[in-house]
This record gives structure tokens, C-alpha cells and sequence, in this order.
């Protein structure tokens, strides 16, 4: 069994032939798995802003998302970790379209299971994905959400894969790392674990810190403090995240 790291989704090759972990730490998927924490019972991944719209209208669910980072007009909620880890979301569904996260969900959807993938369920994420990939005989991915709809390397999303290989090659030292995954996992080592420090480093961290969002930062920095780990299915056509 091999580990891999897809550093932006365009990277990503034979998606049927791997259990796929995504990672949009900066927020998407640090968003997702706190809402599930808060008791969420599903989300439902849209393509585009107006399929967003409808499926909440045809759901009765919550509408949320971002657009250049900022909650939407109109949306219940934005896209921050923070504030959904203070949310009461017990049996409720609810809609997600970001920039680059649910792009990146849906260009991994065609993989036998896809897992949603942050450092605050690092080692929960890790240790469903090697169980999968074993159960399956396939190889596993990690799939980094990146920047600019997916077309740019993002540093937050390439340490935070680094992270999820450590954990996985801690729990199975006979897996195989690709020069892919070596490069993130070092990418996490030479960062030492901060995480924050990381944050701050990068273009899409720094610009977070600018705009206020600094406890979203500091929610998505937290490292293995979760065991939910969302995995995605097809429900009537519609891409849905169940725990």
C-alpha cells in the first residue's frame, strides 16, 4: 500500500484507485468537522453558488458558505470553524459551497470513499483512511484543497497532509510514501507541529489574520482534539457528508 499526496486537486490521478482524505484546513474542512461535532446530521456539497440555493430551499437546510473568504448575503452562516464549534446544529442539515474546499470534494468524489480531512481529526481521519484503503486493497491519497479554486500549491494545505501521512505511517510503518507524500510530511516536521506558525506564513493565513478571522486560525491550528471523521456519499444525486 502506497501513501500519496495530490498538493492541488488537478494532481489528483486515479481517484478509483485510492481511499482519498481532503484537506481544506483554512476552512472548509476544519468547518465541516466542527459542525458535525455540533451535532450536524448531514451536509450537502454544492457545485456553484445558485445549486447552493436550491438544494437549501429543497432540503429545509441551513445555508452556508463563502465567497473571497466572507459569509454571503443571504447565508445563515459563513465558513468558520470557530463559530460552528459555538453552534447548536443537533439534527439539522445543511449546505455547503466555498471556495476551495467543496471543489476540491467534488473532484475526489469519484473514489470508493472520500473522508473529510483537517488537523483538529488528523489521527481519527488517518486511522479511517488506512482501514478503508485495507479493506479495499487500495492505495490512499491526500487531496490538498489549495488556492485559487484549486489551480495554486497552498502551504497551510500541504502541512496539514504532511500531518495526516505522519499519523497514518505511525499506525502502519509497511506503508510506502510517495516522493509526494515524503515532501509534505517533511514540509510538517520542519514546522515542528505549529501549525499556527504555519498560518501565518502563508498567503491565505496571513489574509484570514488581516480580515478578523484570527479565531478561525487558531480553531483549524488545534491538532488531533476530534474523532469525527465525515465521509462523503452520493444521496439522490447529491454529493452528502455523513458521520
Amino acid at each position: 500500500m502506497k501513501i500519496s499526496v495530490a498538493l492541488t486537486p488537478q494532481l489528483l490521478r486515479e481517484p478509483r484507485a485510492h481511499v482519498i482524505g481532503v484537506v481544506d484546513v483554512l476552512r472548509a474542512t476544519s468547518s465541516l468537522v466542527a459542525m458535525f461535532d455540533s451535532g450536524l446530521l448531514r451536509a450537502l456539497i454544492a457545485d456553484t453558488l445558485r445549486d447552493a440555493r436550491n438544494l437549501a430551499l429543497r432540503n429545509f437546510a441551513l445555508l452556508c458558505g463563502e465567497a473571497k473568504a466572507l459569509p454571503i448575503a443571504g447565508f445563515d452562516y459563513g465558513n468558520s470553524p470557530a463559530e460552528f464549534a459555538g453552534v447548536a446544529l443537533a439534527g439539522k442539515s445543511a449546505v455547503l459551497w466555498t471556495t476551495n474546499g467543496t471543489k476540491a470534494l467534488g473532484a475526489a468524489a469519484a473514489a470508493p470513499v472520500v473522508a473529510v480531512a483537517a488537523l483538529t481529526n488528523r489521527r481519527a481521519a488517518a486511522r479511517r483512511l488506512l482501514s478503508e484503503a485495507t479493506a479495499r486493497n487500495l492505495d490512499v491519497s491526500i487531496v490538498c484543497a489549495g488556492l485559487d479554486r484549486g489551480a495554486a500549491f497552498s502551504l497551510e494545505d500541504s502541512i496539514s497532509a504532511g500531518a495526516i501521512v505522519e499519523a497514518v505511517c505511525e499506525a502502519d510503518s509497511a506503508i510506502a510514501m510517495t516522493d509526494s507524500a515524503w515532501a509534505a510530511l517533511h514540509l510538517w516536521q520542519f514546522y515542528g507541529g505549529d501549525a499556527m506558525r504555519a498560518f501565518r506564513h502563508s498567503v491565505h493565513g496571513r489574509a484570514l489574520g488581516a480580515m478578523g478571522f484570527d479565531a478561525d486560525l487558531a480553531h483549524a491550528a488545534q491538532v488531533d482534539v476530534s474523532e469525527t471523521v465525515p465521509v462523503l456519499t452520493v444521496e439522490d444525486g447529491v454529493k452528502t457528508l455523513r458521520v
